[in-house]
């Protein structure tokens, strides 16, 4: 992976990091780039929503849901972590709408577990991959400095908040040191279809399989879609920089639904397709987007890779499968 061969020069011994959510989309990809490094790694997921198929093989695997304290408590007393990557949520906004005790259980109780956890065996920094735009909720204009107060439109926006506020709190009386990534839209491959950015994922494959694609309200709302590697790079970044800080990590940039759609469709190189339209889902942010500028400042992070290039990978991926 040459992109982040720079970045062992930050490094000068190996850490041991344990990254909960590891086998899903994002935190897999996180555990290779760590790999890549020379760090010791060790993956904790439930495979509810997770693959195996995506870990490599040089990562210790533990199944385990965050909700299951004793569990938690055997295995971060066995592999006794530096570093805690916290990936692991439940992700979707209309689930949480549905069932926002669910949702409350594992994004704020799971996470606490974690923590508690990381504390308890020694740990010294915890990194959290919190959510820019369901965070900030509707805002006035865009994009968004992490200054702009909290207003979340829906329990998982809320859940995630909550625990950022925990962190915040408990950095206070105790270690380890949080960092909070806020992410905006991660997209690339290995991503299902849940998620901030699972429209995408959804779009590539019925576009693939010349099957309609449905788009909720009439196509304006906007997002800010950022590549995985990119978030990747800030997650290197993050086991050195940013100690008690909050950072979003998108690309400061727009895109509305039908835009997306329109670029979607031409890289699969299927022909037209018309997608049809549904009313929009309760809970979504019309617009938005993060500055990013904290992010460059402190933890010398930036996005580096275009939409349409990132397209291209996830469409390329989709193709091979």
């Amino acid at each position: 992976m040459p992109l982040l061969e720079p970045l062992a020069r930050l490094f000068p011994f190996t850490m041991r990091i344990l990254i909960s959510g590891g086998a899903g989309f994002i935190g897999s990809h996180v555990a290779d780039a760590y790999l890549s490094l020379g760090h010791e790694v060790a993956v904790l997921d439930n495979l509810a929503t997770g693959s195996l198929d995506n870990l490599d093989a040089g990562a210790k695997f533990f199944q385990a849901d965050i909700t299951d304290l004793p569990r938690l408590q055997q295995i971060f007393g066995e592999f006794r972590p530096d570093v805690v990557s916290h990936h692991a949520a439940q992700i979707s906004v209309v689930d949480s709408i549905e069932s926002p005790a669910y949702d409350a259980g594992i994004n704020v109780v799971g996470s606490l577990n974690v923590w508690q956890c990381a504390r308890d065996c020694g740990a010294r920094r915890f990194i959290f991959a919190s959510s820019g735009g369901a965070i900030y909720g509707q805002v006035e204009t865009s994009p968004v400095p992490e200054e702009q107060p909290a207003n979340p439109m829906s329990p998982y926006g809320l859940s995630k908040w909550a625990f950022e506020r925990y962190l915040t709190l408990l950095h206070g009386f105790s270690a380890p040191t949080p960092v909070i990534l806020r992410y905006a839209n991660v997209y690339g491959p290995r991503q299902g279809r849940q998620g901030e950015a699972g429209v995408i994922s959804i779009f590539g494959r019925r576009l693939l399989e010349e099957k309609p694609c449905v788009i909720f309200g009439d196509g304006s709302m906007t997002r800010d879609y950022v590549f995985v590697k990119d978030v990747v790079k800030a997650n290197c970044q993050a086991l050195e920089r940013g100690d008690g800080g909050i950072f979003n990590i998108g690309t400061g940039q727009q895109v509305s639904t039908l835009e997306l759609y329109g670029m979607m469709e031409h890289l699969a190189a299927k022909g037209a397709q018309n997608p049809q339209f549904a009313p929009q889902r309760e809970g979504e942010v019309l617009r938005i987007a993060l500055e990013c500028e904290r992010a460059a400042a402190t933890l010398g992070w930036k996005p580096e890779t275009p939409i349409v290039e990132g397209l291209k990978q996830v469409m390329a991926a989709m193709k091979s499968a």
